[in-house]
């Protein structure tokens, strides 16, 4: 990568940075530009050179956190739900557990959960319309999501290990 493109991806990730800073303390909605350049130290044309939005931001630090996860995924052939990709995940979350919680507080659930279960359609192929089996991919993204949710605002206290056993416990109805 050219210097240039290092330094506008610098830029970005701060403006990425200052925007989960104010999580939790302010409605990302209301947010301005003029607030998050601030935070991020940067120029106003550093943030309209890469985003003609706070929404773009927020979309960028998805797509960020969407492309880290694909990246690092174990291919697990035809079994997405294995204990080596349960694993998987609940580590790659509690690494992200701030970005996580962050969207949590600023309200911006169900855009996580679109992205979780975008990755499940990912790594599972998107089911027929008419097929009743669509709703396991949903169900199980849901599912996992609020364990992931509850997990991580009691502070991850379990090991990954422990939390990808015990989902798989609950999903395949084990005792």
């Amino acid at each position: 990568m050219d210097k240039r493109k290092e330094a506008n991806q610098r830029v970005k990730d701060r403006l990425f940075c200052a925007l989960v800073e104010f999580a939790g303390r302010r409605d990302w909605s209301k947010l301005t530009v003029t607030e998050l350049i601030r935070q991020a130290g940067v120029a106003r044309a550093s943030f309209y050179r890469n985003f003609q939005s706070v929404e773009a931001l927020i979309d960028y630090g998805i797509q960020r956190m969407a492309q880290r996860y694909h990246e690092g995924m174990p291919y697990a052939g035809e079994d997405f739900h294995s204990r080596e990709v349960m694993l998987y995940k609940f580590r790659f979350y509690r690494e992200y557990a701030g970005l996580v919680l962050a969207f949590h507080h600023a309200k911006l659930s169900t855009t996580l959960l679109d992205v979780i279960t975008d990755c499940e359609i990912d790594a599972c192929g998107d089911m027929p319309v008419g097929s009743i089996s669509k709703y396991e991919l949903y169900f199980f993204s849901g599912a996992f999501y609020n364990m992931l949710l509850c997990w991580l605002e009691s502070g991850a206290k379990e090991a990954p290990e422990a939390m990808a056993e015990e989902f798989l416990r609950i999903v395949n109805g084990r005792s």
